[in-house]
């Protein structure tokens, strides 16, 4: 009987510690799809800024940089900033975040600021948790955007993340190719969405070589490369035909 609760304690604690991994890698996606967002409505504002700000900026810039540069500023050259270097070194978000509420008292009367505004409020529900739909839900809710290409990666792909730890063997590869398939060199995001992706589905799968597979997938993801090889017509026709004299043999 102590033997049996021990087991399960030690299952419900594995399964704890891959929950809090995958909502922290779920968080982190969330966050970058909505900072891709905020940057791409400031620059259809006209309000994004190609010359970098002085240093002196930077000193005693006040809460939201009000001491030294414009709100706007402060959302292109520390807000979004922070939240690349918190994803990039796997820190934590702070515990609480109240842009949005700001973004409203200052950008009241700003009738060209309505979508930034949501957006920000948007970035406050993502930091203190306190609206976690799925991926699907999250993504229907989003704000329209010109065309679905503005997501990081289509949206399937939320899906097939979902199940891809389920997957074995040449199965597993093909889902990997299909990843592989939307990588491209200028889209460093969506290299650093798909390569989350694929750590996620690391942490759930079973067994363990299964899990280094992926995790393996997911370095090569990061790291600039594909997650498997590509697909070889040749090698596949000649399994395929191996397999099928194995079940129909020559009598």
């Amino acid at each position: 009987m102590l033997k049996a609760r021990m087991k399960e304690n030690l299952t419900n604690l594995k399964k704890s510690k891959n929950n809090s991994y995958m909502e922290v890698k779920y968080q982190y996606t969330r966050v970058r799809i909505n900072a891709r967002d905020i940057k791409a409505e400031l620059v259809k504002l006209g309000r994004w800024q190609d010359t970098p700000l002085p240093e002196a900026a930077f000193d005693n810039m006040g809460a939201f940089g009000s001491n030294t540069m414009t709100f706007e500023q402060w959302i292109q050259f520390v807000l979004l900033v922070s939240i690349s270097d918190i994803i990039q070194q796997s820190e934590d978000f702070p515990d609480e975040s109240q842009v949005g509420t700001y973004a409203v008292r200052t950008l009241d009367g700003d009738t060209e600021a309505g979508l930034l505004i949501q957006l920000l409020q948007e970035l406050d529900d993502l930091i203190n948790l306190r609206d976690r739909p799925d991926m699907d839900a999250y993504l229907a809710g989003r704000p329209q955007l010109a065309s679905s290409s503005d997501l990081p990666v289509p949206k399937v792909l939320y899906h097939l993340a979902q199940i891809l730890h389920t997957f074995e063997g040449d199965a597993l590869e093909a889902q990997l190719q299909t990843f592989d398939s939307f990588l491209s060199p200028e889209d460093e995001v969506g290299r650093e969405v798909i390569a989350d992706m694929i750590f996620s589905a690391a942490s759930s799968a079973t067994p363990a070589k299964k899990r280094l597979r992926l995790i393996k997938a997911g370095k090569a993801v990061a790291a600039g490369g594909n997650s498997t090889s590509a697909y070889n017509h040749e090698e596949g026709m000649k399994k395929y035909q191996e397999e099928f004299k194995k079940s129909f043999p020559k009598e």
